[in-house]
């Protein structure tokens, strides 16, 4: 019963939107591109680095960037109500729309076939499974669900960087890999060009970076779940006299962590990460794009079997960059004394799954928006 009432209400929800919808598609077309994300309420590097190149190059094309969070609360969710109305306009008076995950009102209506919709990801890669990879998994979402809200429809074309990374956007996004192009993120640029290097600013905030080796841990976002700090990490044999350990959680992770371990949000993970001489993180795509720096990326994978249950992985880490995983946070210490890994192995992975020319991700990817 409570199945057939979810789905004739969002039935019902999706025959208003689009009449709705009919209605803002009688305003013109403009010369613009709009621009979506969920993952934060301020635009994203990505999309800022893009919107930059626009206005330098062509400055008659309007870019309109959304950005704003779902979050939990009745309150929240009729805000965002009013905010999907402001997403429809921008959609039916828009040229191209270029978004980087789910956004409801770009997959349920029907849209004017002049509008090119770009999904870009907001990743370099997917070690992890998501999207129709993980239906009805405990990370996943529910199949019914993703059928009556048709996540990922719609998509003229998706990005990848490798052929690698293709096969897998296919998969979860069900998408025909024909409609994937090889193409990087314009975070690529911005890690490997020396113009964007913020290092001076975060040793003038914090000489103590300059002083000692920089541990920087960066764990992967995990569903219904934080990461516990207290027993994997703060609780070792660290040598704080030698090392500065930096804690960079995701923003939807709300595990609290000790302030003299964090960095002032001003400074994002890619400017973290140049500052770093090691790297440690999990199943997050941050090692594939963190691997351009050349820098020792430690794999803690303290609970790969469980977190292969709940979600699953497209890359296998144990065989790709067997030299780099540890179980324990000690041992992530230990590898770091001795230099137990192998870099050769680090020089394949990112050579595998970064195909494209870091150096020119910008200028590549928004020439291909604009085309």
């Amino acid at each position: 019963m409570k199945d057939i009432v979810l789905t004739i209400a969002i039935t019902l929800l999706k025959i208003i939107a689009n009449l709705v919808y009919y209605i803002l598609k009688i305003f013109p077309i403009k010369n613009k591109i709009v621009m979506i994300t969920r993952q934060s309420n301020n635009s994203t590097l990505d999309f800022k680095l893009l919107k930059d190149y626009f206005e330098e190059n062509y400055s008659n094309i309007e870019i309109k960037i959304l950005a704003k969070q779902l979050n939990n609360g009745i309150l929240n969710k009729i805000k965002y109500t009013f905010y999907i109305l402001k997403i429809m306009y921008h959609l039916a008076t828009a040229k191209v729309c270029v978004l980087d995950g789910y956004c409801i009102p770009v997959s349920i209506l029907k849209h004017k076939n002049k509008l090119k919709i770009i999904q870009i990801w907001h990743s370099s890669a997917a070690i992890k499974k998501f999207g129709y990879q993980i239906l009805d998994k405990k990370e996943g979402s529910n199949s019914k669900i993703v059928e009556l809200m048709c996540m990922h429809k719609n998509y003229d074309y998706a990005i990848a960087p490798s052929k690698a990374t293709k096969t897998y956007f296919s998969k979860a996004f069900n998408i025909d890999q024909n409609n994937i192009k090889i193409l990087g993120l314009p975070r690529l640029e911005y890690i490997s060009d020396p113009k964007y290097d913020k290092s001076i600013e975060i040793y003038k905030d914090y000489s103590k970076l300059k002083e000692k080796k920089n541990i920087l841990y960066v764990p992967t976002f995990r569903k219904n779940s934080n990461v516990n700090l207290t027993e994997e990490i703060l609780n070792t044999k660290i040598d704080l006299n030698k090392y500065n350990l930096i804690i960079k959680l995701h923003p939807l992770d709300n595990t609290e962590v000790p302030k003299e371990y964090l960095i002032d949000n001003k400074y994002s993970t890619f400017d973290l990460i140049k500052i770093a001489d090691y790297i440690v993180t999990d199943y997050s795509a941050l090692s594939v794009e963190a691997s351009i720096l050349n820098k020792p990326i430690i794999f803690l994978l303290n609970d790969l079997e469980e977190y292969n249950e709940n979600r699953g992985l497209n890359v296998s880490l144990k065989d790709e960059v067997s030299s780099f995983i540890c179980k324990t946070f000690n041992e992530v210490i230990d590898k770091i004394e001795k230099k137990s890994y192998n870099m050769e192995e680090l020089y394949n992975y990112r050579k595998k799954y970064i195909e494209v020319n870091e150096k020119n991700t910008i200028k590549e990817l928004a020439e291909f928006i604009i085309s």
